[in-house]
């Protein structure tokens, strides 16, 4: 495949001027204490379910760990695009109304994380999505859901044609690039879906569950990895998208939410960054930037999915 290679496509800048656009992903997930079907239960899928070593760890994420990380992003004024297991709206009121009363956007991750969709049939996934938009307008102010994580990043093959289906507008699986890009999608009802640059490097469970970084290694690969952008960026003339992706049982834990802190300390004093949602971020690529990277992508026969 020909592929659509940074720098030479069409340029795509960020409001104001900014030359990075980063989003904060707080993952606020629900694991069913015993799990639908069989095998392996908990979150680890270590042991049979329950697994209670494994499913009390995140379960203090949402009871006490959750508030430690609001205080965190109320104090930097971080706008936040949750990946919510939507379970979550009606199951703990108390972290819905927090969320809606600090205008988080909610992308979803699923019903439980420990749900995965790649073994839905087309009619059970798009249920999926028809009750992921209804959980959303019942419990969260009316508001539709723009984009989705899948719950364990999984997906099928008409997954995209479905998100489309249902409205939504970009996929935070696909992290090929550095920027949205357009997304192939047909089917019933077809509109626009770009890609969402998620990340699984600056993310704290890969680095501080599994223990391959500590608390200040965080930080400074979070410092290291805006900084590179920053200067490709002002180089090349592309904007480019990066995602501080956390998730309450890890960094708000009492040790760890001070270096959460100084991850949105380094963000706040770099005046070049547009800190947004993950929304917007699509909003302002599909009105300025699809319509010329999809021709300019058809042309390099570099359009995915």
């Amino acid at each position: 495949m020909v592929f659509d290679a940074l720098p030479t496509r069409p340029q795509v800048t960020w409001p104001g001027g900014r030359t990075v656009a980063v989003w904060h992903a707080p993952n606020v997930e629900h694991y069913d204490y015993i799990a639908p079907g069989s095998g392996p239960g908990g979150p680890q899928g270590r042991t049979p379910a329950p697994d209670v070593q494994h499913y009390m760890h995140r379960d203090a994420g949402n009871r006490v760990a959750f508030k430690r990380m609001l205080r965190a992003v109320d104090r930097y004024a971080i706008p936040s695009t949750v990946s919510l297991s939507l379970s979550i709206l009606e199951e703990h009121p108390e972290i819905r109304d927090e969320m809606l009363s600090r205008d988080w956007e909610v992308m979803s991750h699923g019903i439980s994380n420990l749900r995965p969709i790649y073994d839905l049939s087309y009619d059970e996934e798009d249920e999926f999505l028809e009750l992921s938009q209804r959980l959303s307008e019942t419990y969260y102010g009316g508001r539709r859901i723009k984009g989705m994580l899948g719950p364990k990043i999984s997906g099928t093959d008409d997954t995209a044609d479905l998100m489309s289906k249902h409205g939504m507008t970009y996929h935070a699986d696909w992290i090929h690039d550095e920027q949205p890009r357009p997304l192939r999608v047909g089917g019933e009802a077809a509109g626009r879906l770009v890609s969402m640059p998620y990340s699984f490097i600056v993310n704290d469970v890969p680095l501080l569950v599994a223990k391959h970084f500590d608390g200040p290694g965080m930080v400074e690969l979070a410092k290291a990895q805006i900084s590179r952008l920053l200067r490709d960026a002002e180089k090349d003339g592309q904007g480019r998208v990066a995602c501080i992706a956390t998730h309450p049982f890890v960094s708000g834990q009492p040790g760890v939410s001070r270096y959460l802190e100084e991850i949105f300390d380094f963000l706040r004093s770099d005046d070049r960054l547009w800190i947004t949602r993950a929304g917007d971020i699509a909003d302002h690529y599909l009105e300025n930037h699809y319509d010329e990277q999809l021709a300019h992508a058809e042309l390099r026969k570099d359009v995915l999915a």
